[in-house]
């Protein structure tokens, strides 16, 4: 079987590949390359599982999977560490005619073309839609029985995902919904939700739309809930409520006891735990479902459906058949307070078909 590399990075899977006992794996860099904390840390993760196989009698089924940086036409599968929708193009140049696509995130990616979704393509993040579905999880269990107010414009494609996400949650008269469109004052839409009685707002607009809403809300003492990333919202803007998926493996104790692992295989230190975790939830999932297609590479994609339960932190993850994602995952729900965010609940959500981009 390959051996164990003593010193980081010292790892050619060159001779395993030629003899035909390890199954090559392309892994696509990040957005920055290889040499930055992000991709030298989703290196280590692919190394440490890579160590953990290689460390057993028999292998998966009698193989071990080699992970590649270089891109050869013989791999039986392509990991993806592109992060929003930058793998859109491996995903249609992959997704129906293989080989096997998994990214390690996908939030963004559309895992669906006209013909329903596509049968190579996987991910490891819950679709766009579990951030409405989210915040309208948190209103329903946390909301006290106040009326809300929403904020959309029915013609942004991007958030129409979070809508139905948010609405799947928040059925009742407790509701207002209000579409914004053009030649619509948000004044007016404000002045609306007062005299309604409304507790709080949820914004399903851009930016300065809800920087807007949030100075508005602060005035008449409106709670106000957003669908922004969280990289879109300014720690200045206190008491202001998001959802996000990636906060909770960031902030997993158990993500960070990965370190030890990691140092262990790889003779050194891993700067991003969260990002050695994907990687290694990722490679698990493929090793798990070479298992489950009884090491047969031309039944991965099937293998990659019914596949074993597998780690990512303290989440233990299984493969949805209908939507090639985890079948539930945690979503934290936040709030800016003192300019940090604190964390108001932690639901865990399931994967739905009506929730993809």
């Amino acid at each position: 079987m390959l051996a164990a590399p003593t010193k980081a990075f010292c790892y050619d899977p060159t001779k395993p590949i030629e003899e035909g006992w390890a199954l090559p794996v392309y892994a696509v860099p990040p957005e920055g390359g290889w040499d930055t904390p992000e991709g030298r840390s989703l290196w280590k993760g692919l190394l440490t599982y890579a160590q953990e196989i290689a460390g057993t009698r028999a292998g998966i089924k009698g193989y071990e999977l080699a992970f590649l940086k270089k891109f050869r036409e013989d791999v039986v599968a392509i990991i993806s560490f592109l992060e929003g929708g930058e793998g859109d193009a491996l995903v249609k140049a992959c997704g129906r005619e293989g080989p096997v696509f998994i990214s390690a995130f996908g939030e963004d990616l559309t895992l669906q073309d006209g013909k329903g979704r596509m049968p190579y393509a996987f991910a490891l993040d819950l679709p766009r839609g579990c951030v409405g579905a989210a915040l309208g999880r948190h209103l329903t269990l946390n909301g006290r029985g106040e009326r809300f107010a929403f904020l959309a414009d029915p013609l942004d494609a991007y958030t129409r995902p979070i809508v139905r996400g948010f609405l799947d949650e928040v059925k009742g008269d407790n509701i207002l919904p209000f579409w914004i469109q053009g030649g619509i004052s948000v004044d007016e839409v404000l002045r609306e939700i007062q005299g309604a009685r409304a507790g709080g707002v949820v914004s399903f607009l851009g930016v300065k739309h809800t920087q807007y809403l949030w100075g508005e809300c602060r005035k008449r003492g409106l709670t106000l809930l957003t669908s922004l990333p969280r990289w879109a919202v300014s720690p200045m803007l206190e008491g202001i409520v998001i959802a996000d998926q990636g906060w909770v493996v960031e902030n997993d104790p158990a993500v960070h006891s990965l370190s030890v692992k990691v140092l262990d295989a790889t003779k050194t230190q891993v700067e991003r735990p969260d990002m050695a975790a994907r990687a290694y939830a990722v490679a698990s999932w493929l090793g798990n479902a070479l298992n489950s297609s009884e090491g047969d590479p031309a039944k991965l994609k099937e293998g990659m459906e019914k596949a074993s339960s597998f780690p990512l932190g303290s989440q233990i993850l299984r493969p949805d058949p209908e939507t090639h994602r985890p079948s539930r995952r945690k979503v934290a729900v936040l709030t800016v307070c003192n300019g940090n965010l604190e964390v108001l609940s932690e639901p865990f959500l399931n994967s739905c078909l009506k929730l993809e981009p």
